[in-house]
């Protein structure tokens, strides 16, 4: 019994939890399936990879020009796509993103292998918008009714209960859905807190509306203008970077904030097992409309043993236990953030006490074995 797996792009850096989950499957992956996979023929050196970008010179350059017209738009080979379904063994197909999945709606008509959907948080934002074009709304007029007939044929896999309501509320029956989340490594031991003469804070994620890495650094501002030592460091990239960039440059402890840009999972882990604190102030995003669906470097600084300072926004919920292993403040609330960063960056024996109970709630809930076994039952493999 093999899965043939579906994503938009083979590997992309802040995509790191679909690279576990394509491990997860283990021997039940059978063949993988991206719109471009930058010439690679195989995954890891042993599942297949196909490519559903247009073989042909003219194919390419009708690609092209449709791009520059209309940004969201490409012609894909379906063709590709169906000889990949068809092979020797593959039984289940499983397309990461909804928004990937109606690129294909004539081949799940063609097509009678059991479909499974995962969403991962923009995909059931239907209200998503675009960050140059904030009028403008990012997703088709009729994305929705193309998600509403898929759900009618394939099963959804949701990677939140946060998730799930974005996608209930849309009309998709909740006998539909299953909410399985993501999975990461965790540690056999956690980070030991001590006195420290300068704190670490670390915010790792995309630079986006949603994460607010601009309210965390006037956080950062004022947890310093109160007495804390310490410096932050925001690893990531995206439509805020410049705004941050702004901010930094006008505040008077600029030596103390590091933008790293875009790190990779290695630097990430390093990053993690240097800090002292991990922070991140998600809202319902004002331009985007977007929330934070999960989480996953939430995740991965409880696994490492970090307390984390965050807010009481969507997935965020269902990862951070208030009190017990991190603080949940209020979205928007910048001085309730400081507040939490100098009451933890001052008391290290609190700070072991919330990391050391985040470490344990991800052993128990969110490790890649955890996931794994909810993908098979799922999934039926």
């Amino acid at each position: 019994m093999s899965v043939l797996f579906m994503m938009p792009v083979l590997d992309v850096p802040s995509e790191v939890w679909m690279q576990r989950m394509l491990e997860e499957l283990g021997d039940n992956l059978g063949v993988v399936v991206a719109k471009d996979t930058k010439g690679a023929a195989r995954w890891r050196d042993h599942v297949p990879a196909v490519s559903l970008t247009p073989r042909s010179r003219l194919s390419r350059y009708f690609n092209q020009l449709a791009r520059m017209l209309m940004p969201n738009s490409m012609a894909y080979d379906q063709n590709a796509l169906l000889k990949g379904i068809k092979r020797p063994g593959i039984t289940k197909v499983l397309c990461n993103y909804g928004a990937f999945a109606v690129k294909f709606m004539d081949v799940w008509e063609k097509v009678d292998v059991p479909l499974y959907i995962h969403f991962h948080g923009y995909d059931a934002t239907f209200d998503l918008r675009n960050y140059d074009q904030p009028d403008k709304r990012f997703f088709p007029d009729d994305y929705l009714l193309k998600i509403l007939k898929l759900a009618d044929r394939a099963a959804i896999i949701a990677n939140s209960e946060f998730t799930k309501s974005l996608l209930t509320d849309a009309g998709i029956p909740t006998d539909r859905i299953h909410v399985k989340y993501y999975g990461v490594p965790v540690p056999p031991t956690c980070e030991t807190h001590r006195n420290r003469k300068e704190i670490n804070i670390l915010h790792l994620g995309r630079l986006v509306d949603f994460k607010s890495p601009d309210r965390t650094i006037k956080a950062f501002e004022m947890a310093r203008s109160r007495g804390m030592n310490g410096k932050l460091i925001i690893a990531g990239d995206g439509p805020l970077r410049v705004t941050c960039e702004l901010i930094k440059e006008r505040s008077v402890y600029k030596d103390s904030i590091q933008m790293l840009g875009a790190v990779t999972a290695e630097h990430a882990k390093e990053l993690l097992g240097n800090a002292d604190i991990y922070t991140q102030h998600n809202i319902k995003g004002e331009i985007s409309r977007q929330s934070e669906c999960l989480g996953v470097s939430i995740v991965e600084a409880m696994a490492a043993g970090l307390p984390v300072v965050g807010t009481r926004s969507g997935g965020v919920k269902e990862t951070v236990v208030d009190g017990e292993t991190g603080i949940l403040l209020d979205p928007g609330d910048i001085e309730g953030q400081a507040d939490a960063i100098c009451r933890l960056a001052n008391d290290p024996s609190l700070r072991q006490r919330l990391g050391s109970a985040g470490h344990k709630r991800v052993l128990d809930n969110f490790s890649m074995e955890q996931e794994a076994k909810m993908f098979r039952m799922i999934m039926k493999l």
